[in-house]
């Protein structure tokens, strides 16, 4: 009864949940209000009148072909801040991505038309001239932003239908690779786009940066005959940089507050009916066929199944059964738990919110509070799968902590080689600090939580076999004490199966096929355009939806293949002769006799536990559910050197070191899906058998 009790109460939070959802998202507002055209939802704009301050952010430079950006005020080329202008606060996602905003002496009233403004003349010694240089030819651009979050642009118009589109960011100086030589924008012509609601009601909709390079102290406007400012990297004296600005206001009468974020995204990205959209509809038809095809030759082992008194016996088995590396298998599929819930419910929550750049902004916050909160769940899952009724808290804590753990652990080590280069992509130490704080304070208690948890769940759990529910079998889950003696029969499967090279390689290649299109564009935003922006997250969620579905079907078909091959006759006998040949009671014989002759015995028992454990149907649907990670590896490794062309060893660690820790914890969570998928499938199996 409080079962039934608890359901209903779910239901009616679900219920509540969807209809407010649905009115916040279609019903749109409410009657007794009225239609208010100035509603944009939860980020609302600022509204200017003529004269009003506008203030100008500096932020970083930053280039495509390296990953170190750098504060614009660190730059010691540039007029450095008057004793007024402060930093401004930042966001976890902005300290993540290297942001570093100030404020700026760039003074912009709405409305009111510059024509030349003298910034400042920099007193350059020939040491920042060749830093100018070295930054000019890297491909370095500047980020500015007025109006809050609204990005400097550089304007491009396509050749092929003469409309307009933006980059973020403008280029600090130009190269000319004819002559060898450099040339540093210090003049810059601000164009700021508005848009009118009412007389004394204007939103800025785009802000347009046209750098130009001049020698003298004069505006260069709309000429072409004045001479640039050349970089001299010989010069040994102090030389003088003279910075100007002009600033023009321009109405935009087609675009509106709402739909600011038009000109950043390309053409196919604006429009549903262009071909990029096709081509994302096309490749999701194509997933979902694959996903269907694999949905049918489950449906087929089910239907099969069901009745068969020796796949029953043979499950109620394998339920059972240890393996080698126990507690590691269900360390690494507590982290992937952890991980896919991150990934998530961040992607979910990115999905919910209405505007563009609140999708942009909140993400990375996000998928971290989810991150932690995702503890709880791993450590009560690591502690339901670990033997024994009183588990230990201490497993618990390592379950829920290992991953956040050793994601803090490398990325402060990488760290470490971004202070080195005094990038600011280094998070500061006071962030250091709040992070490993939050990590005991929060990490530590939630596991601890879960593993008490789990603890009362184990102990007060009854087994009936007329109250199932989809969990139930995490709390049946018992271990027989052996260690893998009544294994698979290794010599009649298939060398698909029985060779971990070739189950990766075949459960890996469905999966990939799903996300690798989606894979292409995310590498794409995340690495090679830094300036542009993803904004498909409704696509990349369905897609990672269809991917764990493919993932569980793809290790379930694994399972029932190995279970076509197997028999409940104790068939790894040999591999335990052989095993065992290597122990003597009290530990392994091992004639130390030189040093190389007990590296080589550690090595034939290390290698025997792992074929142990890899005959074991455990580790090999978690292999099997992991294998696309391997996809993933390959793929930006690709990504890597056909396509980035990085050119200096600590870029190329950066990001080796980056996607090698994100595709580690894709081989943790979709190995955890496969190896949780068996195991509920094989329960599914025994207790139907049961129950008739």
């Amino acid at each position: 009864m409080r079962k039934k009790t608890k359901s209903i109460y779910l239901l009616l939070a679900c219920f509540v949940l969807l209809w407010t959802l649905w009115r916040s998202r279609f019903q749109g507002p409410s009657p007794k209000h009225g239609y208010d055209p100035f509603d944009y939802g939860w980020v609302r704009p600022n509204f200017y009148k003529k004269g009003d301050e506008v203030e100008l952010v500096v932020n970083k430079v930053e280039s495509a072909h390296r990953q170190f950006p750098y504060s614009y005020y660190d730059l010691p080329f540039v007029c450095p801040p008057s004793g007024s202008k402060k930093p401004l606060h930042l966001s976890l996602n902005e300290i993540v991505r290297g942001d570093r905003k100030w404020q700026s002496d760039y003074h912009l009233k709405f409305g009111v038309e510059v024509e030349c403004e003298r910034l400042c003349d920099r007193k350059t010694q020939p040491e920042a001239l060749r830093e100018a240089d070295r930054l000019i030819r890297q491909g370095y651009v500047a980020h500015w932003l007025v109006d809050r979050d609204m990005p400097a642009a550089t304007t491009f118009v396509k050749s092929r239908n003469g409309k307009k589109f933006y980059s973020a960011g403008f280029p600090i100086g130009t190269f000319d690779s004819s002559t060898d030589k450099t040339y540093l924008h210090n003049h810059v012509m601000l164009v700021v786009r508005y848009h009118t609601l009412d007389i004394n009601k204007h939103t800025i909709v785009g802000f347009e940066v046209y750098p130009k390079s001049t020698s003298d102290h004069q505006c260069p406007g709309g000429s072409k005959g004045y001479k640039h400012f050349e970089i001299k990297t010989q010069e040994e004296e102090v030389s003088f940089i003279p910075f100007t600005y002009s600033v023009y206001w321009r109405e935009e009468f087609h675009n509106d507050w709402s739909h600011r974020w038009n000109f950043f995204m390309t053409e196919d990205q604006r429009n549903p009916s262009n071909l990029s959209q096709s081509f994302h509809w096309m490749c999701l038809a194509n997933s979902i066929v694959v996903v269907a095809f694999m949905s049918f030759v489950v449906a087929l082992i089910f239907a099969k199944i069901r009745g068969d008194e020796t796949a029953s016996s043979l499950a109620s088995l394998w339920i059972f059964q240890s393996t080698h590396f126990l507690s590691l298998l269900n360390l690494t599929t507590a982290m992937g738990v952890q991980f896919l819930f991150a990934t998530l419910g961040s992607l979910i929550v990115s999905c919910s919110l209405n505007k563009f750049h609140d999708i942009t902004n909140w993400v990375v916050s996000t998928a971290v509070i989810c991150f932690i909160l995702g503890a709880f769940a791993s450590s009560i899952l690591g502690s339901l799968l670990s033997p024994g009724q009183r588990v230990s808290l201490g497993i618990s804590v390592l379950c829920g902590c290992a991953l956040p753990g050793f994601t803090l652990a490398v990325v402060l080590i990488l760290n470490c080689i971004v202070w080195a280069k005094d990038s600011t992509n280094a998070l500061p130490f006071g962030t250091v600090v709040l992070i490993v704080a939050v990590y005991f304070v929060i990490c530590g208690p939630l596991s601890l939580l879960g593993g008490l948890s789990a603890r009362r769940m184990k102990t007060t759990y009854k087994l009936s076999l007329e109250d199932v529910f989809p969990f139930s079998f995490l709390l049946t889950t018992t271990y027989d004490g052996g260690n893998g003696e009544t294994e698979l029969a290794p010599d009649p499967l298939p060398r698909v199966l029985s060779n971990p090279f070739l189950l990766t390689l075949a459960s890996g290649l469905p999966p990939f096929m799903v996300i690798c299109v989606e894979l292409l564009f995310v590498y794409k935003s995340l690495w090679l355009e830094k300036t542009g922006f993803y904004s498909l997250y409704g696509f990349l969620l369905v897609n990672i939806i269809l991917l764990c579905i493919i993932v569980t079907e793809v290790s379930l078909v694994v399972c029932y293949v190995m279970m076509l091959y197997s028999s409940s006759v104790s068939s790894g006998q040999k591999k335990a002769q052989e095993y065992e040949s290597l122990k003597l009671e009290g530990g392994y014989y091992i004639p130390i006799k030189r040093l190389g002759t007990y590296l080589k015995m550690l090595a034939r028992v290390f290698s025997a536990n792992l074929n142990m454990a890899f005959a074991n149907w455990r580790w090999k649907s978690f292999v099997a559910g992991g294998s696309i990670a391997w996809y993933l590896e390959l793929y930006s490794l690709y990504h890597l050197v056909f396509v980035l062309h990085l050119r200096d060893f600590s870029s190329i660690l950066l990001f080796v070191c980056y996607t090698s820790l994100f595709n580690f914890m894709c081989w943790c969570a979709f190995g955890a899906l496969g190896y949780l998928s068996c195991l509920w499938f094989l329960n599914r199996i025994s207790s139907a058998d049961k129950a008739q």
